[in-house]
């Protein structure tokens, strides 16, 4: 069976009650810098879902003003043609009240 130990390199001594300090960005420069890549990356991922959310919207009103049904533009979508009208649809105005 292995051992799973640390090696006596890596234990803290005995002798004293803390562990060794954890690596900071000035300590340990090599871990910050993926990170800061991965935040970039982030950051550009939720700008391009925002351009293609508003490409989407606006195929979705295009289709939507050249006649097609909302079957037809939820079958390109991958939805049920009620989510797509719920998503997509554009917002009507209050009908005015009826007088009797």
């Amino acid at each position: 069976m292995t051992s799973v130990a640390p090696d006596s390199h890596d234990q803290f001594n005995e002798g004293t009650a803390e562990p060794p300090p954890l690596p900071t960005d000035e300590t340990a420069p090599h871990i910050a810098r993926p990170y800061r890549a991965l935040e970039r990356e982030l950051e550009r991922a939720v700008r391009d879902r925002v351009d293609v959310n508003l490409r989407v919207t606006a195929a979705v009103n295009a289709m939507r003003d050249g006649g097609c049904s909302w079957a037809d533009i939820a079958r390109l979508l991958g939805t049920a043609p009620q989510t797509a009208h719920k998503k997509y649809s554009k917002p009507r105005l209050p009908r005015a009240p009826k007088d009797a």
